[in-house]
């Protein structure tokens, strides 16, 4: 009964690891392009390329992000705002904007990268300090009904 029970367990465990790897990734990757930029670029968010106008956008989806990468999901930067644009590939001769969509703010995953352990430790360190609190309050409890 054992062995079955340490079977189901796995078989279990093996459903939620496959459970949490995408059904679909993007291999062409995530680029930016910003209006602030006049010229250049790597296409990061650090270095976004220059996408001031149309002509420049046009130059970005066709000469990098179609031609170099096969597509891919294109960030337009604004100041106050961002337009994403999904630039699809189909053949070699056949890459183009299909949607693109105006959102307020910043694009997603830009902001502060703070790293999973120090979040992990904060969260614990809030758990062991209202553990802590509520022990304080019990004992005072008893003390006084004592």
């Amino acid at each position: 009964m054992k062995k079955l029970r340490n079977i189901l367990l796995i078989a279990i465990f093996a459903v939620m690891v496959v459970g949490m790897v995408p059904s679909a990734a993007n291999a062409a990757g995530t680029f930016y392009c910003s209006t602030s930029v006049t010229t250049g670029g790597t296409g990061t968010l650090d270095d976004p390329w220059a996408c001031s106008d149309d002509t420049q956008l046009a130059s970005v989806v066709d000469d990098q992000v179609c031609d170099i990468y096969s597509g891919g999901d294109l960030y337009q930067l604004f100041p106050d705002s961002y337009r994403y644009h999904v630039v699809t590939w189909y053949s070699a001769t056949d890459c183009r904007v299909t949607a693109s969509y105006d959102y307020a703010g910043y694009p997603p995953y830009t902001g502060v990268d703070l790293a999973t352990p120090y979040v992990i430790g904060i969260v614990a360190l809030v758990g062991v300090g209202l553990v802590a609190a509520g022990y304080i309050i019990i004992r005072r409890r008893k003390q006084v009904v004592a």
